[in-house]
C-alpha cells in the first residue's frame, strides 16, 4: 500500500467535500438571492478545482488496492453529488437569467442590454458605470 497515494485520496476526498458544502452555500444564496456572496463563492470553487485536479494527477499514476477502492468509492459518492449539485445550481442560475431576460424585454422592449458586462453603458460616447452620472 503506497501512503502516499492513499494520502492524496484522502486528501482529495476532504477537498471534495469543501466543494460540496461550497455548492450548498451557492445553492442557498442562489435561492435567496443573495449574489454579493456568490463571487468569493465562485473564486474558491476555482480554487477547489485546481486543487482536486493536482491531487488527481497524483492519485492517477498508482494502480488500485484493496484500501484504495473504499476511498475510491467514498470519492465517487461525493462525485455524484457534487454533480447534481452544480447540476441543480445551474438550473436555478438559467431560471434567473431567463426571469431577467424577460423582465428586460418588458421594461425596455428590447433584448440588447443597455449595459456591458462591466457595468458601463453600451452606446454611448461618454461611457459612464451604473450609478454614476
Amino acid at each position: 500500500m503506497d501512503s502516499q497515494t492513499d494520502t492524496a485520496l484522502q486528501l482529495q476526498i476532504g477537498v471534495l467535500e469543501a466543494l460540496l458544502q461550497l455548492l450548498h452555500q451557492e445553492g442557498r444564496c442562489l435561492q435567496s438571492g443573495i449574489m454579493t456572496e456568490l463571487e468569493p463563492i465562485a473564486a474558491e470553487k476555482e480554487r477547489l478545482y485546481q486543487t482536486i485536479s493536482a491531487l488527481e494527477s497524483q492519485r492517477r499514476t498508482q494502480p488500485s488496492t484493496v484500501t484504495r477502492m473504499g476511498l475510491q468509492a467514498q470519492r465517487r459518492a461525493l462525485l455524484e453529488k457534487i454533480v447534481q449539485h452544480n447540476q441543480r445550481n445551474g438550473q436555478i442560475i438559467g431560471a434567473l437569467e431567463r426571469f431577467n431576460q424577460g423582465a428586460w424585454q418588458i421594461l425596455f422592449g428590447t433584448n440588447d442590454p443597455l449595459y456591458t458586462d462591466g457595468g458601463t453603458t453600451q452606446n454611448t460616447t461618454q461611457r459612464h458605470l451604473i450609478g454614476s452620472a
